[in-house]
């Protein structure tokens, strides 16, 4: 981790010798979200940024959790998990939902992006091995396939005003 400018850096010390991989600012700005290697795995972790404190594990699995994204409130995070599963992990309560179930392929996991609202999600998933863009809206899980043309379509990016 440094400073915005770079000037202090400090690795974030998990006292294992195992990976990390991903790290977030939470919103309390003291608080670091990470994955790291666990079991040959990747999940997610976190831990006080100015040190003293142990890690905190909040997933124990053995898939790969990858790709965390934080809504703009920093209330939410969307993940991937394994090859199958898209999840979304309350920041205030480290509890962690699957909101989809897909074909993610998870040595090529896709990025998912919150909307700028924070309410519907896009990401990728195979469709007759190409990827396609789907919305799903996190009030009712109701996901969309926004492409479906048998092409390529992926890293979907929001606008500024949402749509």
């Amino acid at each position: 981790m440094s400073d915005s400018k770079g000037k202090f850096t400090k690795p974030i010390d998990t006292k294992t010798g195992e990976r990390v991989l991903e790290a977030k600012w939470l919103k309390d700005n003291t608080t670091l979200l990470f994955t790291r290697t666990h079991k040959g795995y990747t999940n997610i972790f976190s831990i006080a940024a100015t040190g003293g404190t142990a890690e905190k594990q909040h997933t124990n699995e053995l898939r790969n959790n990858v790709n965390i994204q934080l809504d703009t409130a920093q209330t939410k995070a969307v993940y991937i998990s394994g090859r199958d599963e898209l999840r979304l992990l309350d920041l205030n309560t480290f509890k962690s939902d699957v909101l989809a179930t897909d074909e993610f392929w998870a040595l090529y996991a896709p990025q998912p992006r919150f909307s700028p609202d924070g309410t519907p999600i896009a990401y990728n998933a195979y469709r007759n091995f190409e990827h396609d863009i789907f919305i799903i809206r996190l009030a009712d899980k109701k996901t969309t396939n926004l492409t479906q043309t048998g092409v390529i379509e992926s890293e979907p990016v929001w606008s500024p005003d949402g749509k």
